[in-house]
C-alpha cells in the first residue's frame, strides 16, 4: 500500500480547490458581447491550471522520497518578506508611473530575488522581464481591450 506523503496530500487539496472553482464558475451570469469569451473564461483557464499543476506534482514529485528538507528557513522568511515588500511596491508603482514599465522593472526584481545562488545572465533576465511584460500588456490592451493603468505621472 502506497503512503500519502505531502505532495499528495496538497495535490488532493489543490484538486479539491479546482474543483470548487470549476462549480462556482458555472454559477456566473454570463452576457456575451459579439465574440467576446465571457466572463468565465479566466476561472476555467486558471482551474485546469491548478488541475494539470497538481496531477504532474502528484506524478513526479510524489515518487520521490520524502526528503527532510525545510522550505522556509530563516532565509526563506526573509525572502518571502522581501517579495511582499516587493509586491507592493509594484502596486504602487503601478498607480504612478503604470503598468508596462514597472511591470518590466518589478519582473527584474522578483527574477533576481527568486535566482537565490543561480547564475542568471543578465540579458536573459532582461529580455524575459521585457518580453512577458510584453506580452501581457499588448494581451491585455489590444486582444481583450481593457485598459491597464497609465499612471499618474504621464
Amino acid at each position: 500500500m502506497k503512503t500519502f506523503n505531502k505532495t499528495y496530500i496538497s495535490g488532493v487539496i489543490c484538486l479539491m480547490f479546482a474543483g470548487w472553482i470549476i462549480w462556482q464558475t458555472g454559477t456566473i451570469g454570463e452576457r456575451l458581447v459579439s465574440n467576446e469569451p465571457g466572463p468565465r473564461l479566466f476561472p476555467y483557464i486558471s482551474a485546469i491550471g491548478i488541475i494539470v499543476c497538481s496531477v504532474l506534482s502528484m506524478i513526479f514529485d510524489g515518487r520521490k522520497e520524502t526528503a527532510k528538507r525545510q522550505y522556509l528557513t530563516k532565509d526563506g522568511w526573509k525572502r518571502l518578506g522581501i517579495m511582499f515588500a516587493e509586491l507592493i511596491v509594484f502596486a504602487i508603482g503601478i498607480h504612478l508611473i503604470g503598468f508596462l514599465l514597472t511591470a518590466i522593472i518589478m519582473m527584474m526584481v522578483l527574477i533576481m530575488t527568486l535566482k537565490e545562488d543561480k547564475k542568471i545572465r543578465l540579458l536573459f533576465a532582461i529580455s524575459l522581464s521585457v518580453g512577458l511584460s510584453a506580452i501581457v500588456y499588448f494581451s491585455f490592451t489590444k486582444v481583450f481591450v481593457i485598459p491597464l493603468p497609465t499612471g499618474m505621472l504621464w
